[in-house]
């Protein structure tokens, strides 16, 4: 109840205009970390627009996430100079230690995504975990990684 009755006043900072949906929509992500279905509801409550046109416009932008974010989110860079420099293995070290597969959204907890070059190259294989970075990531190092957020 407190959740929706701040999305609206959230988007009381809006006038009900359709050129106002994405700094609506990107205001509420930023409190929420997301706009699932129901935020999407309150908002085209709002606009006075079907469920489906907001929440198309939502899951439309990368900047916007529609799903409740995990509580650790996992990335690992999949760009050419790190699968040369063995990000693969990685990718197996981590799902293994959580017995997840690359993009399962089964796990409400744990989310593993493979991402395009990050621009540091030199640093491979890269792996970032909940926004912090780790370079030159190795096999036997996974382990000591995911420890720090276990």
């Amino acid at each position: 109840m407190q959740k929706f009755l701040t999305i609206e006043k959230i988007l009381l900072e809006f006038d009900p205009e359709l050129k106002n949906i994405l700094p609506a929509l990107k205001k509420v992500n930023a409190n929420f970390g997301y706009v699932g279905e129901k935020e999407a509801g309150v908002v085209a409550q709002y606009f006075e627009l079907p469920l489906a046109k907001v929440y198309e416009t939502a899951s439309f932008y990368d900047l916007l996430q529609t799903k409740n974010p995990p509580i650790l989110a996992i990335k690992v860079c999949s760009g050419s100079d790190c699968s040369l420099e063995r990000s693969g293995v990685i990718i197996q070290e981590i799902e293994n230690y959580f017995h997840i597969k690359v993009g399962d959204e089964f796990n409400l907890k744990v989310r593993l995504e493979k991402i395009s070059c990050l621009g540091r190259c030199g640093e491979g294989p890269i792996m970032v975990v909940n926004g912090k970075v780790y370079e030159k990531v190795t096999a036997s190092g996974v382990h000591r990684i995911l420890g720090e957020w276990s």
